[in-house]
């Protein structure tokens, strides 16, 4: 299938996300639950994080282990039109950490290389946000993300 030609609706979702690996990045995920609507569900792998609350209580608590320096890139962004209000988004992503502040010296390889594939949706205030964000694991490094290994059935 091929991805849409409408480089407006691409500059959105690819900002979309961007802009949210970047709050990750820069900011622990504190507002990373705002990128999400209200019911949307967010999996990395075997674990899923059902609803804006339990995004919110899943980025606390990967706060909470200490200063990880963290990276997520993405790439190969492809982007799909559902309707005038809904669209997909799948690409690449990268995800480098460590743990402890920049600059990080003697780097490691990518803690995981993932597909991902996320549902879009246009609110009435003319934002994109997720309403799923799956994220499929395909190279996992031996320093696994907290998004793998926390549980998410305890938060």
């Amino acid at each position: 299938m091929l991805d849409s030609d409408d480089a407006t609706l691409w500059y959105s979702l690819n900002r979309l996300i961007a802009d949210y690996w970047a709050e990750v990045d820069d900011n622990g995920g504190s507002l990373a639950h705002e990128f999400y609507l209200p019911d949307a569900v967010y999996s990395v792998g075997t674990n899923r994080f059902e609803g804006a609350e339990k995004i919110r209580a899943f980025y606390a608590r990967r706060g909470r282990h200490g200063t990880i320096t963290t990276r997520h890139l993405i790439s190969n962004v492809r982007v799909f039109r559902d309707g005038a209000r809904s669209a997909q988004a799948g690409g690449v992503m990268s995800l480098y950490r460590a743990d402890g502040p920049p600059p990080i010296e003697r780097m490691r390889p990518p803690a995981m290389i993932a597909d991902f594939a996320a549902t879009c949706l246009l609110g009435d205030d003319e934002t994109w946000r997720f309403k799923s964000h799956v994220i499929r694991p395909i190279f996992v490094g031996s320093d696994r993300p907290a998004s793998i290994s926390i549980d998410s059935d305890r938060l």
